[in-house]
C-alpha cells in the first residue's frame, strides 16, 4: 500500500504544472482525470503518467475531453504508452460526442522505443483524424510541438498558440541548420499565425486560452442560442466606404465575434459570431488591402471557414466588398488558378444557408465567385454598392479612350467618365432590377436584414 501511494504522490507531483494548465481554462473543479496510475520505465528514467495527462472536464458547462503533454517528464516526449493513454480518451469522446481539446508541449518522439513509437505516432494521428469532423477539435500550442504530433493541426478545427510556442516537424535547429535563416525564426506562433495560416488564433495567457476555446465550443456546439442583443438594433453608424471591421462588429450580437487567422491573408477577414442568437461564419473582403481583391491565401482562409460551417451547419454570410483577383505573375505561377478553383468548388458544394452582401463593390470574379444568384440563396446589397465586369475607371478607359486622350485634365476626364458609367450601369438598384439581386437596403438596416436572411435559410441542409 505504501508503494501505491508513493507512485500516486510521485505522478501528482510530476503532473502538477500540466494540470494548472488545464483547471486555468476549465471550469473551477471539473477536471476528472483518467489514467492517472499508467508508467513505464524508459532508459532515461520512469514515464510517470506517460508523460500525459487526460481526462474530461467542463468549459462553460460544454463537457470536453482533454489531453496535455507533460514537459514535466522526459520533456513531453511521446511513447507508446502515451500513445494509448491519448488514443484511448480520443476515441471516449467520439463515442460519447464530446470535444477533444489537446494541450501539446513536446520535444518529439522516445526514440528509445524504437519503431514502436511510429506505430504510436499512427494510433494518435488516426484517432484525431477520426475525430475530425465528427466532434469539435481543439489544438492548444502551448509550449514546443516537435515531430509528427505537428501534422494533428491540420485536422484541428481551432488551433490557439501561446505567443511563445514553437511548432515544427523537427527540431529548429536541425531545419535551420542547412540553411542561412535563424533557428530562432522557425516555426514560431507569429510565423504559423501569419506566414503559413495553422495557428488560427494567439494567446498571451491562460485566461485568454478560456476565452476564446470557450467562445469556439459555444458557437459550433450551440447553434441557436438566447440573443445576446437587441434584434431591430438599427447599426446607425454604418455607411458607404465603412471598413469591413467596423461592419462585422457592428452588425454582429455584442461580444459574440471571434475571428480566425486575423494575421493571415489579411486581405480577407474570416469569423464566427451570433447574429439574433444564431452561430453564423461571416467572410468579409478588406478593401483596403488591394481592393479586397482574391488571392492564394485568401481562397485557402476563406475555404478553412466554409468547410467548418459545413461540418457544424453554420450559415454561411458574405460582405462582398472585392475588386476580383489579383493578378501578378508571382500568384499566376504559383497556385492561383488551384486555389480559386477550390474555393468556387468549396461555395458550389456546401450545403449550408449562403447569403451574400455586396457592401462596396462586386467586380469581375468577384461577383461571380462571391455573390452569384446562381450559388447563393439570397443576395442583396447596400443601395451604394456597385457591380461590374470592370471597374468604372477600367471601364471608362476602355470606352472612352478618345476623349480622356483629347482632354486637358486628363486624370478629372477620366474620373468624371467613370462617375458617369457607374451610376448609368453598375449601380446596385440597375443590377437589381435585371434580378441578380433579391434586395437593396440602406447600410443601417443591415443587421436586421442579416437576422431576416440567416433565420430563413438556417434548416437548409
Amino acid at each position: 500500500m505504501a508503494q501505491s501511494n508513493s507512485i500516486v504522490t510521485q505522478t501528482k507531483l510530476k503532473a502538477k504544472d500540466t494540470v494548472s494548465v488545464i483547471n486555468g481554462f476549465v471550469d473551477e473543479g471539473s477536471f476528472v482525470e483518467t489514467d492517472t496510475l499508467l508508467s513505464s520505465i524508459t532508459p532515461l528514467g520512469e514515464a510517470i503518467g506517460e508523460g500525459v495527462v487526460s481526462g474530461f472536464a467542463c468549459i462553460n458547462g460544454i463537457q470536453a475531453a482533454v489531453f496535455a503533454t507533460n514537459p514535466a517528464v522526459l520533456k513531453g516526449s511521446i511513447g507508446i504508452g502515451a500513445a494509448n493513454k491519448i488514443t484511448r480518451l480520443v476515441e471516449n469522446a467520439v463515442k460519447t460526442g464530446v470535444p477533444v481539446i489537446s494541450v501539446i508541449d513536446t520535444s518529439g518522439a522516445r526514440f528509445g522505443e524504437g519503431v514502436e513509437v511510429l506505430e504510436g505516432y499512427g494510433k494518435i494521428l488516426n484517432a484525431l483524424a477520426s475525430a475530425y469532423g465528427s466532434v469539435p477539435t481543439v489544438c492548444v500550442l502551448k509550449g514546443a510541438n516537435y515531430g509528427m504530433l505537428s501534422y494533428m493541426t491540420a485536422f484541428s478545427d481551432l488551433i490557439v498558440a501561446f505567443d511563445k510556442a514553437v511548432m515544427a516537424t523537427s527540431s529548429p535547429l536541425i531545419i535551420a541548420s542547412k540553411t542561412k535563416d535563424n533557428a530562432a525564426n522557425v516555426g514560431t506562433a507569429a510565423v504559423h499565425a501569419s506566414s503559413s495560416g495553422m495557428v488560427t488564433n494567439v494567446v498571451k495567457s491562460v485566461s485568454e486560452l478560456r476565452k476564446t476555446v470557450g467562445s469556439f465550443l459555444e458557437l459550433v456546439g450551440e447553434k441557436v442560442a438566447e440573443p445576446s442583443d437587441e434584434l431591430n438594433r438599427v447599426c446607425k453608424t454604418l455607411k458607404a466606404g465603412a471598413k469591413a471591421s467596423n461592419i462585422v462588429k457592428e452588425v454582429t450580437d455584442k461580444g459574440t465575434l471571434l475571428e480566425l487567422r486575423a494575421e493571415y491573408a489579411p486581405e480577407v477577414i474570416t469569423c464566427l459570431a451570433r447574429l439574433g442568437g444564431i452561430s453564423v461564419g461571416i467572410v468579409a473582403n478588406n478593401s483596403s488591402i488591394d481592393e479586397g481583391k482574391l488571392t492564394p491565401k485568401a481562397s485557402i482562409k476563406i475555404g478553412e471557414l466554409l468547410n467548418l460551417c459545413e461540418v457544424y451547419g453554420l450559415p454561411v454570410i458574405n460582405l462582398v466588398d472585392c475588386g476580383g483577383v489579383v493578378t501578378n505573375p508571382r500568384a499566376e505561377n504559383c497556385c492561383l488558378i488551384r486555389e480559386i478553383g477550390s474555393l468556387i468548388y468549396n461555395y458550389s458544394q456546401i450545403r449550408v444557408g449562403k447569403i451574400s452582401l455586396v457592401v462596396g463593390s462586386a467586380i469581375g470574379a468577384g461577383y461571380t465567385i462571391l455573390c452569384a444568384r446562381s450559388v447563393f440563396d439570397y443576395t442583396a446589397a447596400w443601395e451604394s454598392a456597385e457591380v461590374g465586369a470592370l471597374s468604372s475607371e477600367a471601364a471608362a478607359r476602355l470606352l472612352y479612350a478618345d476623349e480622356i486622350a483629347g482632354a486637358k485634365d486628363k486624370e478629372k476626364a477620366e474620373q468624371k467618365l467613370a462617375d458617369a458609367y457607374a451610376k448609368e450601369n453598375m449601380g446596385a438598384g440597375k443590377v437589381g432590377a435585371i434580378g441578380l439581386f433579391d434586395n437593396v437596403i440602406k447600410p443601417e438596416f443591415t443587421r436586421n436584414f442579416l437576422i431576416s436572411a440567416v433565420q430563413t435559410f438556417l434548416s437548409k441542409r
